[in-house]
């Protein structure tokens, strides 16, 4: 992932204006990069154009607090996985952490092996734990 400073308008409400989101995406895909992690002018992380992103320490979980759309997957983590917290995170966080990853209903939960160069475990054992978790999860009468 490629960090970009981007917020996007409205951010609590699912939308189509995508526009701006999917063109931070294109730019890192050109700079050689999967996609985008977009921060604020502090660089403090939120989320992706179409998935959250999800840390983990070492013994929790942990989503950035800051303004996005709450995906479902990312919602229903956070009910099935016992240790997770909601933070403030920082870009100068991200080689604390031993594992990142990128969840929403198409991927489920994706690992992020770097961000902006920073590389990150892409084969950590939270990923298979987190995957367990949310396949277990019933599914809801409709």
């Amino acid at each position: 992932m490629q960090s970009a400073s981007y917020r996007r308008d409205l951010p609590l409400v699912k939308h189509v204006g995508l526009f701006a989101a999917l063109w931070h995406r294109r730019a890192a895909q050109l700079n050689g990069f999967h996609d985008a992690l977009f921060i604020d002018n502090a660089s403090f992380i939120s989320e992706g154009a179409t998935w959250n992103i999800g840390f983990f320490d070492g013994a929790r979980v942990v989503w950035p607090s800051a303004e996005i759309l709450p995906g479902i997957t990312m919602r229903l983590l956070k009910q099935a996985h016992d240790h997770t917290v909601t933070a403030p995170m920082n870009l100068r966080d991200v080689p604390s952490m031993q594992a990142a990853f990128a969840t929403n209903t198409t991927i489920g939960v994706r690992a992020v092996s770097a961000i902006d160069g920073m590389e990150l475990s892409g084969d950590h054992s939270i990923f298979e734990t987190l995957r367990k978790e949310y396949e277990e999860i019933p599914p809801e009468q409709l």
